[in-house]
């Protein structure tokens, strides 16, 4: 199972523009029905069968609050691999649509408010649509080799699952930018979460899932090392006394990860946050694997939804003149959009 999000700047820049309204997308994704001369049918968390309109209607009225240059929904897909079709039953319509309620309750209950609240699977606004064919393209190896055309249908199973979901919460007072730091929506966790759902929801055995190697923990490099001590001392001066970082922790961290270009992008970052006067919150963690915070252990959905609940109550209680608007998710440094898995 692959979960991606699509980046509308790589995967088809005009047909996935999300900086307006969504009916150039919407309109692209009812290509396939168009083609078999059919009506193309849309779902949602609720509903089995929307057309085209009323997704439209749904994300284009879901916008306030939002600049013109800002993103105003967001294209998701979902692929179960050939095994995993013809373990249910070759693509069942009515199996993916479940699923995919399940996964976007995952997406809802991804995302971490600033005040520990929750978002709940019915504050999304999205629709989705089931594609049951795909096609090569120039880039394939089967095409590079001959032995298929650009455009042409791929072979056996291919059903998979486009999301469009609204960049904010059903009430508009929160924006959900999958996209942004790791610290308010892991990518990388609801990507996980996705494989693990279909596993668990239709008992299937799933290969284990490939993980790239850590780094080879190199020698120690005296001359990077003192340039580096060069770099904490200077962060030091400009950080709060009760954040300083440990040089030789830091070098510590560098030679393990080999002085890769990822761990001098990341020392950047740190630099940066000591410049502008920001706090240097779990800095190690950061240097070592990339996340602005420690991994939180996965309680389920019964537990997120359980805080959400407590939450609605809490605004409830408050009053909606005491509700702020926050932005969930803040643009990542360049080269660090996590696509796809």
């Amino acid at each position: 199972m692959h979960a991606k999000l699509i980046n509308p700047k790589a995967n088809g820049k005009k047909a996935y523009n999300n900086q307006g309204s969504a009916a150039q997308a919407l309109n692209y994704l009812t290509h396939e029905a168009r083609q078999n001369g059919q009506e193309a049918q849309f779902f949602d968390g609720q509903r089995e069968a929307l057309d085209r309109e009323s997704v439209m209607g749904a994300l284009d009225n879901n916008v306030k609050g939002l600049r013109a240059n800002e993103a105003k929904f967001y294209s998701l897909v979902l692929s179960p691999s050939p095994e995993e079709l013809a373990h249910i039953g070759g693509g069942d319509e009515a199996k993916l649509r479940a699923y995919t309620r399940e996964v976007m309750a995952a997406y809802a209950a991804g995302f971490r408010l600033k005040d520990g609240g929750a978002v709940g699977k019915d504050d999304l606004v999205w629709g989705a649509i089931i594609h049951q064919e795909r096609t090569h393209r120039g880039t394939d190896p089967a095409v590079k080799e001959g032995e298929a055309r650009a455009g042409q249908p791929r072979p056996g199973l291919q059903a998979h699952i486009h999301v469009v979901v609204s960049a904010r919460d059903r009430n508009q007072r929160v924006t959900l930018n999958p996209g942004g730091r790791v610290s308010r929506f892991s990518l990388r966790d609801w990507q996980d979460e996705a494989r693990v759902q279909f596993e668990r929801q239709f008992q299937y055995q799933g290969p284990a899932p490939k993980r790239k190697q850590a780094p080879t923990v190199s020698a120690l490099n005296p001359k990077r090392n003192a340039r580096i001590a060069e770099r904490v001392e200077q962060i030091n001066r400009q950080a709060d006394p009760s954040q300083r970082l440990e040089a030789e922790r830091v070098q510590r961290i560098a030679q393990a990860r080999g002085y890769d270009p990822i761990f001098y992008d990341r020392l950047r970052r740190l630099e940066d946050r000591a410049r502008q006067g920001q706090p240097l919150d779990n800095a190690y963690h950061l240097l070592a694997t990339g996340r602005e915070e420690p991994a939180r252990a996965n309680t389920g959905h019964q537990v997120r939804q359980a805080l959400h609940s407590l939450q609605q109550v809490v605004r409830a209680n408050r009053g909606p003149e005491q509700v702020i608007t926050e932005d969930i998710g803040e643009p990542r440094r360049r080269g660090q959009w996590e696509a796809e898995l």
